[in-house]
């Protein structure tokens, strides 16, 4: 797997777009010029929030299960995910971790929150998570020493795992790929982003 730090939900979401409108129609919709999108996809350069949002609306039109997922949602009832995945989070802020492992559970996956990242390859090997969701700024050992001792693991080197960082500049995006993550998201992260990015690692 080539592993580049890059947003899930715009690679996935512009990917579905263009596979059903065309590159052409997709710009023409996004009102944005080709190369912009390749950008995009590529995790070169940010998405603007005014363009994120058409993208949601445009997936939320060309795709109707996209649709009721979201009403369900907005109803107060479960998501239920495409596949139930058992995922790890590991943050330093005990509130961010429950919080981001509340919302996976409601997204319909298995979790477990770890607030001591001292604690992180022995839960791991526990719970044996598929996707691993790791806080780049914690104390004893940061994220991205985290991730280069799950990659050095045999039983753990095969998890997907996911920085979750205040940063995304080049600098860090560095960092990320050289540990071996697969992608990242930035704080906070919500049920859209957690979503795709779950999908992203679905088959």
């Amino acid at each position: 797997m080539n592993r580049l730090p890059a947003s899930p939900l715009v690679m996935r979401g512009l990917e579905i777009a263009e596979k059903r409108l065309g590159i052409e129609a997709l710009c023409a919709r996004l009102g944005a010029p080709e190369t912009s999108i390749r950008g995009w996809r590529l995790g070169h350069a940010d998405m603007p929030e005014e363009k994120f949002l058409r993208l949601v609306d445009l997936l939320a039109e060309l795709d109707p299960e996209w649709v009721r997922r979201e009403q369900a949602a907005l109803a107060g009832g479960p998501v239920q995910a495409a596949r139930a995945r058992r995922i790890l989070v590991v943050d330093d802020h005990p509130d961010t971790a429950e919080s981001s492992a509340t919302l996976l559970k409601y997204l319909g996956h298995e979790t477990r929150a770890v607030t001591d990242s001292r604690e992180a390859i022995r839960a791991a090997k526990e719970f044996e998570p598929q996707i691993a969701l790791l806080d780049l700024g914690m104390p004893y050992i940061d994220g991205c020493s985290l991730a280069r001792m799950f990659r050095s693991d045999p039983l753990l080197k095969k998890i997907c795992l996911v920085a979750v960082t205040a940063y995304d500049d080049e600098k860090h995006r560095l960092m990320m790929r050289e540990a071996g993550f697969d992608a990242h998201v930035r704080k906070p992260a919500d049920q859209y982003v957690l979503r795709a990015i779950i999908t992203q690692f679905d088959s």
